[in-house]
């Protein structure tokens, strides 16, 4: 976690790209984590999530830098 000599977390820097809609840049708290991310954009349970290039477990805290890839969920298959 970074922080400054006085113990105040700095803000990190997330680069989020949502597979075939967009990409963005967002400025979080660095004690952000993946679920809270995927939380706030809305897709908690409708996306996979990889962090830069690899799975990775919801409660994974975000790093300054990070590139989270959002990928929809394929369903199908017989019925």
């Amino acid at each position: 976690m970074q922080r400054t000599e006085l113990g105040v977390q700095e803000p990190i820097a997330v680069k989020v790209v949502m597979l075939g809609k967009s990409t963005q840049v967002l400025v979080r708290d660095s004690g952000t984590t993946l679920a809270d991310l995927l939380a706030e954009q809305g897709v908690a349970h409708q996306m996979e999530a990889r962090v830069n290039g690899e799975t990775a477990d919801p409660s994974r805290r975000l790093a300054d830098r990070d590139v989270v890839l959002l990928i929809p969920k394929i369903r199908g298959g017989a019925r």
